[in-house]
């Protein structure tokens, strides 16, 4: 059982290795927050981001991690995409031991203080539009939804990949933040 967290003790970092093993379990608790929607209660038994998967990411330095004592509360996942001077984010979860205490908010703001030094114009990421913790979050981050005829190759791309998962694509959003 992890401890519950005080708003200000997580420190952000940028993941090692040795923290990937760590990270499925972390996705799996943060998943268990659509239980309060029955029509996505399917989420619940879809596969998480691997530890393999997460040590490609750290292989090139995009992903952060919410380092609360000696338990990991929290994570980012990032993928530059330099051809639109943009950094993507793959997945964003907490703990729910850590949830409502500000750690994704904390996530996302050092992902954009990475994003800024490294000359990046824009974040985006795509989300449930529905979801009342999903939408509204990253909308009171500043990141707005972009309409579909906007899409560019990428977004399409993204959509199509979330699709064959089986995420109910006429639910999900693409979000922008300017930088």
């Amino acid at each position: 059982m992890i401890a519950k967290a005080d708003k200000c003790a997580c420190l952000i970092r940028q993941a090692r290795i040795a923290d990937a093993d760590l990270l499925p379990e972390i996705e799996r608790s943060a998943v268990q927050t659509f239980v309060a929607d029955p029509s996505l209660h399917f989420i619940l038994d879809m596969p998480v981001m691997s530890a393999e998967q997460h040590r490609d990411f750290m292989q090139k330095g995009h992903v952060l991690v919410a380092e609360c004592g000696d338990v990991l509360g929290g994570f980012l996942v990032a993928e530059a995409m330099p051809d639109e001077n943009r950094l993507h984010f793959w997945e964003l979860s907490v703990h729910q031991d850590f949830q409502r205490r500000g750690l994704g908010r904390k996530l996302l703001d050092a992902a954009a203080d990475i994003a800024r030094a490294q000359g990046y114009a824009s974040l985006s990421l795509t989300t449930f539009g529905d979801v009342p913790w999903n939408r509204p979050f990253y909308e009171s981050c500043d990141y707005q939804v972009l309409p579909i005829s906007e899409y560019n190759a990428r977004f399409r791309s993204i959509a199509e990949l979330e699709e064959s998962i089986g995420l109910p694509i006429e639910r999900r959003v693409a979000m922008i933040k300017a930088l």
